[in-house]
């Protein structure tokens, strides 16, 4: 090789020493050259590599502390399901003896001809905990539309149910089942000997209750007055509309109260004992009538005469 294909190292020391040469050849100091920056290059990459791997586990680490903790709020979420599914049970058996004090009986609500929770699971799936977490929240899900239809069920039942109480209540409030008096039954209804004339007989289409000069008289059942006044025979009258095909009539008044067109409530003062019209003496004639037809008060009276 020629001297121009070679480098000379010098390695001068602090001291008063010899200073030390060194000949290498150019090919030679490239290589060293080129190793020494393939492994600075390979040293970096390790030292990356070991960082990243060394987040990696970190971030796992974070990642199964995050998991272990929804693991728990699932199951936690699954016991809170179950408590739902319970009250929802209780709700169902409430609604039962509902229905059974209403007279409307037991029984599920066909909702639309075709029920509830249409795609969801037919029951509520009893949850293992050694079940494969993904099968676990896929069952939690399920129980969770499943316990959704159960409640709109509920809701939909009572909804029914109240709908029909009210009804019965307002059929109960319609119903002239209450005395409007308290006093003695002077003449029941029925055939009877004309009062005016005891050879004549003659249909009674009420009941007259005897009572004093003066005494209030309440309505038999709720409902619309749709006379106030005189009219032969009564004398002073109120007639109500209740509904249902309910009416009634009160006569003899001394004294009307209401007028026509007010609603009254079942119990409502209405008038006063009198003996207007054809009576003998102070005395309120009651007559109850269903669909145009006379009833005989006493065959719906819910209480006892005083």
């Amino acid at each position: 090789m020629k001297k121009g294909d070679f480098f000379t190292l010098m390695l001068i020391p602090h001291h008063l020493e010899k200073v030390k040469r060194f000949n290498i050849s150019k090919f030679a100091f490239f290589t060293i050259i080129i190793i020494i920056g393939i492994g600075f290059a390979a040293l970096s990459f390790f030292v990356n590599d070991y960082l990243q791997l060394r987040n990696e586990v970190k971030r796992i680490g974070e990642l199964e502390k995050i998991n272990q903790f929804q693991k728990e709020k699932i199951f936690s979420l699954a016991e809170k399901v179950k408590d739902f599914n319970q009250t929802i049970e209780k709700l169902k058996e409430l609604e039962s003896k509902i229905k059974s004090l209403a007279g409307v009986g037991g029984g599920e609500l066909n909702i639309n001809k075709g029920g509830l929770g249409k795609g969801g699971p037919e029951s509520y799936i009893r949850l293992d905990e050694e079940t494969d977490i993904f099968n676990f929240v896929e069952n939690v899900e399920k129980n969770v539309i499943f316990i959704k239809n159960e409640a709109e069920k509920r809701k939909e039942g009572l909804e029914e149910t109240k709908e029909i109480i009210q009804k019965k209540r307002d059929l109960f409030a319609s119903t002239p089942n209450i005395f409007p008096l308290q006093g003695w039954i002077s003449s029941g209804f029925g055939w009877r000997n004309d009062p005016f004339n005891k050879k004549k007989r003659e249909f009674h289409q009420g009941i007259d209750i005897a009572a004093p000069w003066g005494t209030e008289v309440r309505a038999a059942a709720q409902g619309k007055v749709i006379f106030t006044g005189w009219k032969n025979g009564y004398g002073l009258m109120v007639r109500i509309k209740s509904g249902y095909g309910y009416e009634t009539i009160y006569g003899h008044f001394s004294r009307i109260l209401v007028k026509k067109g007010l609603k009254v409530k079942k119990g409502q003062v209405i008038g006063r004992v009198g003996s207007t019209g054809r009576s003998t003496a102070p005395h309120l004639h009651f007559e109850v009538r269903h669909n145009g037809k006379p009833l005989n008060p006493l065959n719906l009276m819910v209480e006892p005469l005083g």
